[in-house]
C-alpha cells in the first residue's frame, strides 16, 4: 500500500490513502495480534509523516485557515511585544531592575523566535492542501472519531 508520492503536500488523492492506512494501523494496534503485522519501517514512516502533515493542515483548517492563523500569530506577537516594551520602558535606567530588564529582553527574543517559527510553519501550508482537507473534512472526522 505504498501509493503516496514523495512530495510532502497533502492532496485530494493522498487523503483517502492516508486515512485508509491510519484505519489499518489502528485495527492492528488494537487487535491484540500486533506481532503478526509488523511495522514496515520505511513504508510506515512515510505514511506516518503524511498523516502528521494531514493532521497539521486539518488543525489549521478547523481553526480558520492558514491566513487567519498567520494574522492571529502576528497579532499575538504584537500584543506581547508591546507589553514587554512597555515594561522595559518603565524600568529602564533603574539599576535595581537590571535582572528583570535582562529577563524581559530574553522573553522578547523567545517570543520573536516562537512567532517566526509558527508563521513559517503556517506559510508552508499550501492553499491546495487547505482546499483538499476542507473537501474531505467529513471523511477525516469519521476516521478520527
Amino acid at each position: 500500500m505504498h501509493l503516496l508520492s514523495e512530495k510532502s503536500l497533502i492532496s485530494e488523492t493522498s487523503i483517502p490513502v492516508i486515512l485508509q492506512w491510519w484505519q489499518r494501523r489502528k485495527r492492528r494496534a488494537t487487535s491484540g495480534d500486533v506481532l503478526s503485522n509488523p511495522v514496515v519501517k520505511d513504508v510506515d514512516s512515510k505514511y506516518l509523516d503524511k498523516y502528521q502533515r494531514l493532521m497539521n493542515v486539518y488543525a489549521v483548517v478547523k481553526s480558520g485557515g492558514a491566513a487567519a492563523q498567520i494574522q492571529a500569530a502576528h497579532d499575538h506577537w504584537d500584543r506581547e511585544r508591546e507589553a514587554i516594551d512597555q515594561r522595559m520602558g518603565q524600568i529602564n535606567n533603574q539599576p535595581e531592575t537590571n535582572d528583570e530588564y535582562l529577563q524581559l529582553l530574553q522573553e522578547a527574543q523567545e517570543l520573536e523566535r516562537s512567532a517566526r517559527w509558527r508563521i513559517n510553519n503556517l506559510q508552508d501550508i499550501q492553499p491546495e492542501e487547505e482546499s483538499a482537507v476542507r473537501e474531505y473534512l467529513p471523511q477525516i472526522e469519521d476516521v478520527l472519531v
